[in-house]
């Protein structure tokens, strides 16, 4: 069982790398996961004038979101275009194997980009008071937001433009109810619930406790909803593209 596991794991370590390599520079990735949250910063930066440390603890939260969910949701549609994704299953391998590869890939590059962030944070005096839970939390936000862009790979499309439309038709709104620019409590009533079914929501609220902010919730309750959208999100994408896997092939 455990020479099993280990080879199973070694399987999603491999798959990891072989994304990291194809995948982190695409246009798709570099647009939607790097350009496109920095240019939405700099906007609400130069409309709202905070602070760039204050206003670094957004950019930290949206960029581990979109960056945590850029890449997986192309991965699918391209290598079913490639047809590489009958080829990896003629392999002793599962597409379960190759949905965690994808997404380990995916979670990299978002903990990757959060601490480039914190370090330039901490450049310019910007200190977290809790380092445990930010090294807790990047990690499960950034998994919980790959799994997520797993979800919108589920569609049975080549073409991977239609799951970065599909992701960005969703990814988009979130960010306008999850506190990131406007306070939670300053949202009209009738959307204020909406915010609490934002997996953006829980980590934008988390940072500002690290850095000293007021947050909204107890952190715990943070920490643990990431930790419980984590496990949905695992469990809803893995379903979702088993059910559409014949119709890839």
């Amino acid at each position: 069982m455990v020479k099993g596991l280990s080879s199973s794991l070694r399987r999603v370590m491999v798959l990891c790398i072989k994304d990291i390599k194809l995948y982190y520079f695409k246009g798709p990735t570099i647009v939607m996961g790097l350009l496109m949250p920095l240019f939405l910063w700099l906007a609400f930066m130069i409309g709202a004038k905070l602070p760039f440390t204050r206003g670094l603890l957004s950019l930290i939260a949206i960029s581990a979101f979109f960056t945590a969910s850029s890449i997986t949701p192309i991965v699918m549609p391209w290598e079913t275009r490639q047809k590489t994704l009958e080829m990896m299953l003629s392999r002793p391998v599962t597409i379960y194997t190759i949905l965690f590869g994808t997404a380990l890939a995916s979670t990299f590059f978002g903990i990757f980009i959060s601490l480039i962030l914190v370090t330039i944070g901490l450049l310019l005096n910007a200190i977290p008071h809790d380092i445990v839970l930010l090294a807790l939390g990047i990690p499960v936000a950034s998994l919980c937001y790959s799994f997520m862009g797993l979800l919108f790979s589920a569609i049975p499309s080549d073409v991977p433009a239609d799951a970065v439309l599909l992701s960005s038709i969703v990814r988009f709104p979130l960010i306008f109810i999850s506190g990131i620019f406007i306070p939670i409590q300053k949202l009209p009533y009738y959307i204020r619930p909406l915010a609490y079914i934002s997996p953006l929501t829980y980590f934008a609220d988390l940072i500002n406790y690290i850095y000293g902010y007021n947050p909204l919730l107890n952190p715990l309750v943070d920490f643990t909803m990431l930790l419980i959208l984590t496990i949905t999100f695992i469990m809803l994408a893995l379903i979702a593209n088993k059910v559409t896997l014949i119709k890839r092939l």
